[in-house]
């Protein structure tokens, strides 16, 4: 399993998908939100996921090197922006740095998105706003996946839905999930290992557990919590494609024949907590909920309670010092990527000799 330390994964990420033709701001961009999510043990949207789904979108021509965010409606604290062609790290950073920006005016800054690119992790684009003080929280559609609660059809996407908080001493609250009962990536990272899927994770058509993972393009996911969190899934739906006119539960996202229609949908939401109390009130308030949740008893025999987030800050914390792991099944996937878009293997051959 190659090791591989955070400058070096980085370097590599920028000099791919600058190989590939992004700028180097674009690859940049696109390295930071993929050493996030590897960094914090989130490997299944992390380089595994930067780099093949970018490369793929610039083979099919949806990503496109230049390309501009467009505000298409911006109606004071909301605004409708589209993505067409831009790398999916850079779309969603400048959607969440907008979103900032009118919440410090307004209070609030809701930017929904659409014809968007592979994104990655959410809750890398909630702590943008969480380092500067304010709350942040995205949600995001994804093609049918899932069943709605009671049904065998695909209908729902895995929506996943992230916020961030920021304390005063502790780090950030960050909550990353999905609706569904597992990721898309989590199936896939299982499908790469081989082995069973938890009898929990998909059904075929007739109700029955599916836990081959190789036989999960027969089946459909679970919504996660059952009629709980297929409501979310719908909301999310309806809060991202649903606001903006483009795709609801149901329908196709990234591969949607109308390409004025086509790509992801998502909601970037920023609250200024000074237009309501303070913003030292709220991370002091952040703080103490901290502290009830660690004062908290556990079960008997059971660790001592964490925070959400608290423990991918622990794995950041040690990863940067030693080294980021990748799973050797992964890192064949990464670099068969990488080659099929012609990458020469010089960008990545010293890590296969020497990182293991």
């Amino acid at each position: 399993m190659p090791l591989i330390p955070e400058a070096r994964l980085h370097r590599l990420v920028v000099d791919v998908l600058s190989a590939a033709g992004l700028t180097a701001s674009e690859a940049h961009a696109c390295a930071e939100a993929a050493l996030f999510a590897d960094l914090r043990g989130s490997a299944t949207h992390g380089i595994m996921y930067i780099i093949p789904r970018t490369l793929e979108s610039i083979r099919e021509g949806k990503t496109v090197s230049g390309s501009m965010t467009n505000v298409v409606k911006d109606s004071g604290a909301a605004v409708l922006v589209s993505g067409s062609g831009v790398v999916g790290p850079v779309f969603a950073g400048d959607a969440m740095r907008l979103a900032m920006e009118k919440a410090r005016r307004q209070g609030v800054g809701i930017v929904n998105t659409f014809n968007g690119n592979p994104i990655g992790l959410l809750g890398y684009y909630a702590q943008l706003a969480a380092e500067k003080g304010l709350l942040g929280m995205v949600m995001a559609n994804t093609a049918p996946a899932a069943a709605p609660h009671g049904g065998t059809t695909a209908v729902l996407g895995t929506n996943p839905f992230a916020y961030a908080a920021p304390a005063t001493e502790s780090r950030p609250i960050v909550f990353d999930v999905a609706t569904t009962v597992a990721s898309s990536g989590k199936l896939a990272q299982a499908k790469r290992k081989g082995g069973t899927l938890p009898p929990d994770w998909m059904i075929d058509r007739e109700g029955r557990p599916v836990t081959d993972p190789q036989a999960a393009a027969s089946a459909v996911m679970l919504p996660c919590g059952g009629h709980k969190g297929s409501g979310l899934g719908i909301l999310i739906h309806l809060l991202t494609g649903g606001l903006s006119e483009t795709t609801i539960g149901g329908e196709p996202t990234h591969n949607h024949p109308d390409p004025r229609r086509r790509g992801q949908g998502a909601l970037f939401l920023a609250i200024d907590p000074d237009c309501f109390g303070s913003r030292a009130g709220f991370r002091e308030m952040v703080e103490r909920q901290i502290g009830y949740i660690h004062g908290a008893a556990p079960l008997p025999g059971g660790p001592s309670l964490i925070y959400p987030g608290e423990r991918g800050w622990a794995e950041f914390d040690r990863r940067r010092g030693g080294g980021i792991p990748v799973p050797e099944e992964d890192w064949q996937a990464v670099t068969k990527a990488m080659r099929s878009a012609g990458i020469p293997d010089e960008f990545f051959g010293d890590i296969g000799r020497t990182a293991r």
